[in-house]
């Protein structure tokens, strides 16, 4: 993995440190504001620009608004000044998420322009990646 990969990694765990601590004001710091963004909750519709999906984050980042959880199997994919991540959300409670966050290059750094979660059915979650063998 190349340090690209490991800054895109980097942008998906504030993405999610964000989303532990609860934090609405680091994580709309997060969502690109030159690109066009688009969020997809698990169970909700499409929301589309940056005030609905910011207004969005700040109501799931009340206490009890969404469920305690934690970022699992990462992988980045970098494609020039794009890049996505695929993962799991591991639920505290239990169950895990399928997610996919889409990061471009804008001001300096990484930035979220597209984030979407669905529930993984049980017994069709994938494996941890595989390491390079040493």
């Amino acid at each position: 993995m190349g340090p690209v990969e490991l800054e895109v990694l980097d942008a998906n765990d504030a993405f999610y440190r964000a989303f532990t601590t609860r934090d609405a004001d680091r994580m709309a710091a997060l969502w690109a504001e030159d690109h066009p963004v688009a969020c997809i909750h698990p169970g909700s519709d499409v929301l589309v620009g940056r005030d609905a999906v910011v207004a969005s984050w700040r109501a799931v980042l009340v206490p009890g608004g969404a469920p305690e959880l934690s970022c699992s199997n990462a992988e980045a994919h970098v494609l020039g000044d794009v890049a996505l991540v695929t993962c799991h959300e591991v639920i505290r409670a239990g169950g895990r998420l399928a997610a996919t966050n889409v990061f471009v290059r804008e001001r300096g750094g990484w930035r979220i322009v597209h984030h979407q979660a669905a529930p993984i059915a049980p017994g069709q979650a994938r494996p941890p990646p595989v390491g390079p063998a040493n």
